[in-house]
């Protein structure tokens, strides 16, 4: 069971001060494929995801979807758009049937004019989270696209993957342009970069999932290409 208690950005608050504030969410149900919102849309209310998972991506201008982040359950995302009452910055899109819990920003605002403390430490928490951010945009601004894709490999065996005796399988149906749109380079590239991963034993594939045998390999590799 996931609750607001569990999103980074309410960590500070008291027992109480979250107990108020889940009274005013509400529940979700979301079929597997539907837009939660899209981007550009008016920002009215922040998410918690409970059950499923999701897609957070921006399309350019000329039609191009970069996949930004694949949510898991317990994981929050339009808050920041929220605080801000600016449009969303991104789309997101649920790859399989999933159930959400959400909390309308004119709640929000009613809470924090009765809680005006509240505010501070929500301050606080938004200045981590935007700092380690940046380090973390600026450290893949400076890698080559192997270290980008085997980063992501890693990240999705670490959050969504599940162990077996073919080993980590990746419970996500990702396409190699969906690998391609979250490492921000072309199909071809990434392409040819699994391909050698699978014939050098770092990755297998099925006809929906990616399946690592060997993390701690796949660690390694990564590590090599960091070098």
């Amino acid at each position: 069971m996931h609750d607001l208690a569990q999103i980074a950005f309410f960590e500070r608050l008291t027992k109480e001060e979250l107990s108020n504030l889940q009274a005013l969410t509400q529940r979700k149900k979301y079929p597997a494929g539907t837009a939660v919102f899209f981007q550009d849309d008016p920002s009215d209310s922040m998410y918690l995801l409970l059950e499923g998972s999701a897609k957070v991506y921006q399309t350019s201008e000329d039609g191009k979807d970069r996949i930004l982040k694949i949510l898991k359950p317990g994981e929050a995302f339009g808050d920041l758009a929220m605080i801000e009452g600016r449009l969303r910055s991104a789309s997101v899109q649920t790859l399989e049937d999933s159930e959400m819990l959400t909390l309308a920003r004119a709640d929000f605002q009613a809470f924090g004019d009765s809680h005006p403390a509240v505010l501070w430490e929500l301050l606080a928490t938004f200045a981590e989270r935007l700092r380690l951010m940046n380090e973390s945009i600026l450290d893949l601004s400076f890698r080559d696209v192997p270290y980008r894709l085997l980063r992501v490999l890693q990240e999705l065996v670490s959050h969504h993957g599940q162990g077996g005796p073919e080993g980590w399988r990746i419970w996500l149906p990702l396409t190699v342009r969906d690998l391609s749109s979250m490492v921000g380079a072309n199909v071809e590239t990434v392409g040819r970069l699994l391909d050698r991963y699978e014939s050098d034993g770092l990755l297998k594939r099925d006809a929906s999932h990616w399946i690592v045998p060997d993390p701690k390999a796949l660690t390694r590799a990564l590590e090599n290409a960091a070098q």
